[in-house]
């Protein structure tokens, strides 16, 4: 019985030292004004922090589009860095307000889990690191295979929603950012499960 206790206790450290996952930092290169940045596509998970660095001998600025406009790191000189956490699924374009053809997209794909599963079964789809502030919703759609694409949740605030298939098929999700006032984010790249009939 003490063996057995003192391995549950080892496994509980283990888990407390170990921690919630790290968030990782996605790095942007302002190259030029002809090149703009790079990668011009950034994709990374919510939660996770999205790192400029002026790479060029111009001032530029990173300057999320309106009328969302989460960010605007203002004048950046040569070498100098800027960082924004996304911490909700969807599609974030941005230019340079300096050089306004320099345009990138940050993308962040929302989660779907389990992978796969059967009818009837709970698959969590998480749609961001944090419940939605102040001022803030997030909208999900959802599709069956290759059908249009139809609202699923409107206006939540929570970070996941369970989703019960009624019917076999690949379904796939995706999500925006909505300010309640008006802005929005696009639409997040879309993960998809598959849904067996059952046993």
């Amino acid at each position: 019985m003490r063996r057995f206790d003192s391995f549950v206790l080892a496994a509980v450290l283990a888990l407390m030292v170990a921690g919630p996952a790290e968030a990782a930092t996605v790095d942007i290169s302002i190259v030029s004004t002809t090149v703009g940045f790079d990668p011009k596509t950034a994709t990374g998970a919510f939660g996770d922090t999205f790192r400029w660095t002026n790479d060029d001998a111009l001032n530029h600025t990173t300057t999320q589009d309106s009328p969302l406009a989460l960010w605007d790191s203002g004048t950046m000189g040569a070498g100098d860095t800027f960082s924004t956490t996304i911490d909700s699924a969807g599609s974030y374009p941005y230019h340079c307000a300096i050089h306004p053809s320099m345009t990138g997209v940050v993308k962040v794909p929302l989660r779907v889990a389990p992978a796969s599963g059967a009818v009837g079964d709970a698959f969590t789809v998480s749609v961001a690191a944090v419940s939605a502030p102040d001022g803030f919703v997030y909208d999900v759609q959802r599709r069956k295979g290759s059908g249009d694409w139809s609202i699923w949740k409107r206006g939540i605030t929570t970070r996941s929603a369970t989703f019960r298939p009624s019917s076999a098929g690949t379904w796939s999700f995706r999500s925006r950012l909505r300010e309640t006032g008006g802005g929005k984010s696009g639409w997040s790249p879309p993960r998809s499960i598959s849904v067996t009939s059952g046993y």
